[in-house]
């Protein structure tokens, strides 16, 4: 195949993929009658299909195509993500999901007002919104880099392709049209890393055996042990990627949305743990992958023609140029399948929070629900155009959400003000740290440690903070609370 072009049995494999999505947003378009309906599926979702949408909202393209990159350019250090996943998910499904299933929520937010006040639900609602359009900028213009230089397709036309689509069947069909598309997409790229496995295992004399010795034996198939926070290392990664999963699964509205849209909070946990166990086998496709490209250019070293320092491209470059026409555009297919499965889990939750947190809470106060599920859509079509002006925020935000979250789930000690006052004196120190390590070029701290750091000082800012001044009645919170009540004495 000719670089940068789709031959015509690519593109029909492609316009099938697209059609097909936007069926699935018309058939459901009809349900869409209320916004009970639009933003949480009447709450009536069997597990699985909710279980396949969160695995794939956190499968991004840039997931797809970054982490076999990183084997390909280093170790597999991110092997220990799925781990992580395990280790957070007991937090999201007994700590938190419990009282979003008894308040029959709509935004993980509203739980927040309920315990500490409107102030915090209006803060954590702001931060998620800000830090959701930073991901999902990233997620459509990372992988349409990528598809650019496999398609023919100039760059804008891949965003507006992922980000129109996406927009337009989340608008129409609400979220059953964007869970059970992110089902389909799910099944999509995980067929695509194993026909890419598939096909370079085929071309190796030595098959699946060659890719593993010479992956051992280039410290490809390995990973860094040694204690050091400044980088990716297992401890790193680990810790890290902890907090990060416990924040994404149990504070960010993204997949709260997935799991108030189940039929009951059992259904909701148990699709929590199938994304935790179905994290290692697709963790391993995406690692395997990297490990399989190093083994093939090694083999032929004179079919890589891209740079070192562009080795970050070695997936899109080795599907365009390796695989058989029909094949490639299938595989492209599931490219576009893991950004769009990102995006449109994205959109959907952006709308869900500004309505109902702030359009519904603050702008319009109880008016007929026709006029909530308006706005809803329209805003579907709004906030994709704000997608390209947040691209350069940077933002520290998953780690303070997480902390208001834990603060309020476990303990009765801690009020509004000083929980505010944590987070955003969390974020103003860490975003004042990076800025020093990049004025300095030193490294002493990786950013994916923010979020530990962000967490902690959230807590204990927040928790401590609230000594000062009188303790909250414990009547007023013990809905909102697993911690117990003060003892009484004894009569």
């Amino acid at each position: 195949m000719s670089e940068g072009h789709f031959q015509p049995l690519d593109w029909a494999v492609f316009f099938a993929y697209q059609t097909t999505l936007i069926a699935v947003g018309w058939y459901f378009s009809r349900r869409q009658t209320s916004t009970e309906e639009f933003f949480a599926s009447s709450r009536r979702m069997h597990w699985l299909p909710v279980s396949l949408s969160i695995v794939a909202s956190l499968f991004s393209a840039v997931s797809f195509l970054g982490n076999p990159a990183k084997v390909f350019k280093g170790d597999c250090v991110m092997i220990v993500w799925p781990l992580a996943v395990l280790a957070a998910t007991p937090i999201a499904a007994y700590v938190l999901l419990p009282f979003y299933s008894r308040l029959r929520v709509t935004t993980a937010y509203e739980y927040l007002e309920k315990r500490f006040g409107l102030n915090a639900r209006l803060l954590a609602s702001a931060l998620f919104l800000l830090k959701r359009l930073c991901w999902m900028a990233l997620v459509a213009l990372a992988p349409s880099l990528a598809l650019s230089s496999m398609t023919g397709l100039r760059v804008e036309y891949c965003i507006l392709i992922i980000g129109l689509l996406a927009t337009f069947y989340t608008a129409i069909g609400g979220m059953s049209a964007v869970i059970w598309n992110d089902a389909i997409q799910f099944v999509l790229f995980m067929l695509s890393q194993v026909l890419i496995i598939g096909w370079i295992i085929a071309r190796l004399d030595g098959g699946a055996a060659e890719i593993w010795q010479r992956g051992v034996a280039d410290h490809k198939i390995w990973v860094d042990f040694s204690v050091d926070f400044s980088r990716h290392t297992v401890w790193t990664v680990l810790l890290a990627c902890t907090f990060i999963a416990a924040a994404d699964l149990g504070s960010d509205q993204l997949i709260v949305q997935r799991l108030i849209a189940s039929k009951d909070t059992r259904s909701a946990a148990r699709a929590l743990w199938f994304n935790a166990i179905f994290k290692f086998p697709s963790m391993f496709l995406l690692l395997a992958i990297g490990a399989a490209l190093w083994a093939f250019y090694r083999a032929y070293p004179e079919r890589l023609g891209l740079p070192a320092s562009e080795h970050e491209k070695v997936l899109p470059y080795f599907i365009i140029r390796e695989m058989p026409v029909g094949i490639s555009g299938l595989v492209i297919s599931g490219i576009f399948a893991a950004a769009m499965s990102s995006f449109d889990a994205g959109l959907n939750s952006l709308v869900t929070a500004f309505t109902v947190d702030w359009y519904k809470r603050l702008v319009r106060v109880d008016r007929p629900d026709k006029e909530y599920l308006r706005a809803a859509k329209i805003l579907t079509f709004a906030i994709r155009g704000l997608i390209d002006a947040s691209n350069s925020f940077l933002g520290f935000f998953g780690g303070g959400l997480l902390g208001i979250f834990l603060l309020g789930a476990l303990t009765r000690r801690a009020k509004g003000l000083p929980t505010v006052l944590g987070v955003l004196i969390s974020v103003a120190c860490v975003t004042a740290f990076e800025a020093c390590q990049s004025r300095y070029e030193m490294r002493i701290l990786d950013p994916w440690m923010y979020g530990p750091v962000t967490c902690v000082m959230t807590m204990l800012i927040g928790y401590f903070g609230s000594f000062l001044g009188p303790a909250l009645p414990f009547e007023k919170i013990a809905d909102y609370t697993m911690a117990r009540g003060p003892r009484r004495p004894a009569e």
